[in-house]
């Protein structure tokens, strides 16, 4: 088997539901040691259904690769192991809310005085330097705060996002910023403590968005951009189609297809600003044209007249998907004698790809291992810690 990208590097993962998880995950398919440490009753994302022999399905997604242990943080002995396994380590992973860590004693002030080169990232709701750090920030909460949810959904409704877009996101940003401190520490022997904010990147991921205030417009306008026109999500015979017409000279062959040929020299039609101002008058007309059609009838004319469209397709019918297949999108485990399919990994790499080797494992798959290689303890040493309640 190839080795990771990231091969010798290894993780502590503090995560719990799907922020700090993911990153733990990411970090892993390039090839990190990634330890998920939970406390003896385990991560709460634990207990979301759908179960698989009692394990929930968003766990064994999110938790791939993983090395599992069980530790009480609370305890002095468990601060104590934690500090131990610091110091072998290279990385450390939180989504707690700020100042956990440090009222546990194990903030970045704390970790540096035991591994100065340790790299800790805390992938947050707000940042540490937030007014809004105490507050409770799931996805979706972040996504209403900070207006993103104000530019999904139709004119008269806001709405979320299908998926958690900001857990994933952000946690996607806080790897690159891991790969950055690693490189920094490559250079200088030092590490760093990375304080990532799912509210930042809600902003980043708006810049779109921001450009529409600008212009003077509201930034929630439904299934469409004020990039394009048209750009819309047209209603086919048969379902939906998202169709983008980028060009003029695309909007003049579509024009010619749909028996408008009047529409190409009407001033209010002629450039795509024009038709951006006029997209009403302009989704109204293509509609029309598109509703008598399939949907494959309306991507083939889309795509010979130079623009982009695709099916709205779904989600199940990804399993048998050619690009899915060809890119190896999924992989199937047995786990306690049920299959699974969990998605691969994104990262195609000619020297070193991302792999997902195994699913997420019970809270404590990995006790002995951990503690014995890396730690030295006894048998009799791990069956006390497990008696007194420290894993």
């Amino acid at each position: 088997m190839q080795k990771g990208a990231l091969e010798n590097i290894r993780g502590l993962e503090l995560g719990i539901y799907l922020n700090g998880p993911y990153i733990g995950r990411l970090l892993a398919e390039l090839g990190a040691e990634v330890i998920k440490i939970e406390p003896p009753w385990g991560d709460p994302m634990r207990n979301s259904p759908p179960f698989i022999n009692g394990d929930s399905l968003h766990s064994i997604y999110y938790n791939v690769n993983k090395k599992f242990i069980t530790l009480n943080l609370k305890t002095d002995k468990g601060r104590e192991l934690f500090l131990e396994l610091v110091k072998k380590s290279d990385i450390v992973i939180s989504n707690f809310r700020p100042g956990t860590l440090e009222k546990l004693k194990i903030g970045y002030d704390d970790l540096v005085k035991v591994n100065p080169k340790i790299i800790l990232v805390s992938s947050t709701g707000y940042g540490y330097n937030s007014p809004y750090k105490d507050l409770p920030a799931f996805d979706p909460i972040v996504q209403a705060l900070s207006g993103m949810m104000d530019s999904t959904g139709y004119p008269d409704r806001p709405t979320r996002a299908g998926m958690a877009i900001l857990d994933f996101t952000t946690a996607a940003y806080a790897v690159i910023a891991v790969l950055a401190a690693l490189m920094y520490r490559e250079r200088t022997g030092r590490g760093q403590f990375i304080d990532m904010s799912m509210y930042d990147v809600s902003l980043t991921l708006s810049m779109q968005s921001l450009t529409y205030i600008f212009l003077g417009h509201h930034p929630r306008v439904g299934p469409t951009s004020l990039v394009f026109s048209p750009e819309y999500l047209y209603e086919a015979k048969d379902g939906y189609v998202y169709v983008i017409i980028p060009t003029d000279e695309a909007w003049r062959n579509l024009a010619k297809r749909m028996g408008r040929e009047d529409l190409i020299d009407n001033p209010k039609y002629k450039t795509v600003a024009d038709r951006v101002v006029h997209r009403g008058e302009v989704n109204k007309i293509v509609q029309d044209y598109f509703r008598n059609l399939t949907k494959d009838e309306i991507v083939k004319i889309v795509i010979e007249c130079g623009g982009a469209a695709a099916p709205v397709r779904e989600l199940k019918e990804q399993f048998e998907d050619p690009h899915v297949k060809a890119r190896n999108m999924f992989v199937e485990f047995l786990l306690n004698g049920n299959k699974i399919i969990v998605p691969s990994s994104p990262f195609k790499m000619s020297e070193t790809p991302g792999i997902v080797k195994w699913p997420g494992l019970l809270k404590g798959y990995h006790n002995e291992e951990v503690y014995r290689e890396l730690l030295g303890l006894s048998k009799d040493e791990i069956e006390k810690l497990k008696t007194e309640g420290v894993i």
